[in-house]
């Protein structure tokens, strides 16, 4: 999605009066006594199509060659784990199991199906196969005497839990290469586009007076957010886990644009609905979308209720067609709406799944260590570092995060508005993460705070404080982090221990 420069701001978009601004300028510079861009802004400026898409276009071939370049022996060939591609050739032969046995056992959904000798078949899993105790789709406890079934109509199916989206987007190239796509590639591609995306963005903001932010101000928030996150060691692996969380950056900053004032609610349902069909928390992301169609400019909507509710109609249409189809898919492999498979894990058979569920409020001192408070430990003999499997605080592998907590005074509602959506939308992502039951084991870093990433970065543009010295020194810092664990993390095992050094991760 290309974003359209315009002369002119509507009313709606440019809070505060405008004033004449220096030619080629996008912000006025940051008053250094309060910290506080002047709004007094010009019209956003007129670019040519050079100017407006060269940066963007820069920001993509530096990335896609970063990111080439610290994946480097992964690139060319498939990843270990290619679940997505798998799903994609299972899809092209008409199927939703696996349409040929999992290269391993590692997160894959499975039940077995069998025909009894009396015709009756059942789907399920075994959950004591001394007692021949097996559990049905359904929920049903039966027991299931050898004798009873039918050697010849017996398989186990096999199921890709994670959301299909981004395989769907493989599809054409599982059409060309079949199982030996590139998955590793296909996942930078996305990464090197989040970068430019990222920069389009801050723009955004930018032009419309949001944020006074200058161009270099974006470019390093654009930085920061693809080098200086999780974003960057993510995006050089190619994995299922991995690659479902940059693609969902992917549409997460295209719905962003698409969402802005409501401008385009039929683009931004699209959006929204490709990035829960890849990551599933990010439906709660609504939200963002919602608040201007309730509130705008941070306050109840008293009139223009036929347009408002129109938009809202083109936003939620494609939303209900992927969920209810999302549901539909759900229900043929598992017999419940609700159940894309990950209770099906290791054929069902994970003890804290089996004890608590998926979500619990079991998991969430883990998690929130996980997100916070874990860190490597230091030791005075080779490797010096060593990392637990289960990530590291954010804190530590982006430090300037500590920023968000010393924004400027709100000072306008337009302002307050933006500040509590934002901090709103970063809640209702991250908050059922942490009570999943997977910390993200295993990741360098806390891998699902890239749900919410974006808006984090938008938090730090909203927030005004100028980028000074100690702020740009923390975003190096970031990349250096994050820089480490693109080289390391699944290449040099002596910098990693096992999850139960730290903690049990059951």
């Amino acid at each position: 999605m290309t974003e359209q420069p315009t002369e002119q701001e509507s009313a709606s978009e440019a809070p505060l009066p405008q004033a004449a601004e220096p030619p080629q300028a996008e912000a006025a510079a940051p008053d250094e006594a309060s910290g506080f861009a002047h709004l007094t802004m010009a019209p956003s400026p007129k670019r040519t199509w050079k100017e407006f898409f060269l940066i963007p276009a820069i920001l993509f071939v530096v990335g896609y060659a970063v990111l080439s370049g610290l994946a480097w022996d992964r690139v060319g060939k498939p990843s270990s784990d290619p679940h997505f591609t798998y799903l994609a050739n299972a899809f092209l032969d008409g199927q939703l199991n696996l349409a040929r046995k999992a290269p391993h056992g590692n997160d894959w959904a499975s039940y077995e199906w069998m025909k009894l000798r009396s015709g009756q078949e059942i789907k399920g899993v075994w959950r004591d196969r001394n007692t021949r105790r097996f559990e049905t789709l359904d929920g049903q406890i039966m027991v299931v005497d050898r004798a009873e079934v039918d050697p010849r109509a017996r398989e186990k199916r096999v199921f890709v839990s994670f959301p299909p989206a981004p395989a769907v987007l493989i599809m054409p190239l599982a059409a060309i290469w079949g199982y030996n796509v590139d998955d590793v590639s296909f996942t930078i591609f996305f990464g090197a586009l989040n970068f430019a995306l990222m920069f389009i963005v801050l723009r955004r903001f930018s032009d419309g007076g949001r944020t006074g932010r200058t161009r270099s101000d974006n470019l390093w928030l654009t930085v920061l957010f693809g080098a200086g996150t999780v974003h960057l060691w993510c995006a050089v692996l190619g994995q299922v886990w991995f690659s479902a969380l940059v693609i969902g950056a992917t549409f997460t900053l295209l719905y962003i644009l698409a969402s802005i004032d409501a401008r385009h609610p039929l683009l931004a349902g699209i959006c929204l609905a490709i990035a829960f069909s890849t990551r599933t928390p990010l439906l709660f992301s609504a939200i963002f979308f919602m608040a201007f169609i309730f509130f705008p400019k941070g306050q109840w909507r008293r009139e223009g209720w036929p347009e408002a509710l129109k938009k809202l109609a083109l936003f939620c249409l494609p939303c209900l067609l992927v969920g209810l189809t999302l549901l539909y898919y759900n229900y043929v492999r598992f017999e419940s709406f609700t159940e894309f498979g990950h209770s099906y894990l290791a054929g069902g058979q994970i003890g804290r799944i089996r004890k608590f569920g998926l979500f619990n409020i079991h998991f969430l001192s883990k998690n929130l260590s996980a997100a916070l408070t874990l860190l490597p430990r230091i030791q005075p003999y080779e490797p010096f570092v060593v990392v637990s499997r289960h990530g590291m605080s954010l804190l530590l592998t982006t430090p300037v995060w500590i920023y968000l907590f010393r924004p400027m005074a709100r000072r306008t509602q337009d302002d307050r508005f933006w500040w509590g959506l934002l901090w709103a939308t970063v809640a209702v992502v991250a908050i059922p993460g942490l009570f999943y039951q997977n910390t993200g084991y295993e990741q360098f870093g806390y891998r699902f705070s890239l749900d919410y990433t974006p808006y984090m970065v938008l938090l730090l543009a909203v927030g005004r404080r100028p980028l000074s010295r100690w702020f740009k020194a923390l975003v190096i810092f970031g990349i250096a982090v994050n820089t480490f664990g693109a080289i390391t993390f699944k290449r040099f095992d002596q910098f990693y221990m096992p999850g139960s050094t730290f903690f049990d991760p059951d």
